[in-house]
């Protein structure tokens, strides 16, 4: 399986991911829902989508999970992934790249922050469940049902 870094493709949407909640099989979705709602108040926050997409994907990276991505593990993933684009994440140049290092680099990219618009139709700045669930049926039928 192949995951790329840069530019950051999801394996799905923040909301698909965590919100894909149509029928019990996927109620391991609504459980990430509720796991990404950190503070419990029953909604994502754009903070509690970055903290929680983001830790995901580092995960997939850090494949021998060791707390630390290395040029070896990205290109693994990734093939083309240069050592430019691993020292823009490896900030203190010590050949790993954690994820206070990455965390920042990913933030900025924005990734998660347009998704997280998408599905948040009221605009007030929160993804509800009910919010969440109009979002995945909106992209089951734009990939024709099949998700």
């Amino acid at each position: 399986m192949k995951y790329e870094i840069l530019p950051l493709a999801f394996l799905s949407g923040v909301v698909l991911l965590l919100c894909q909640c149509q029928d019990v099989a996927h109620q391991a979705d609504r459980e990430k829902f509720h796991a990404a709602d950190t503070n419990g108040d029953g909604k994502l926050s754009l903070e509690e989508c970055h903290q929680f997409e983001l830790l995901r994907v580092f995960k997939l990276i850090d494949y021998d999970q060791n707390g630390v991505i290395s040029l070896q593990e990205a290109k693994d993933i990734a093939p083309e992934f240069t050592r430019s684009k691993f020292d823009a994440y490896d900030r203190n140049r010590d050949g790993m790249v954690t994820f206070a290092e990455y965390y920042p680099v990913q933030k900025a990219k924005g990734y998660v922050k347009k998704r997280f618009e998408l599905a948040d139709t009221d605009k007030d700045g929160f993804i509800t469940m009910k919010e969440a669930d109009a979002r995945v049926q909106f992209l089951q039928v734009q990939a024709g049902g099949e998700m």
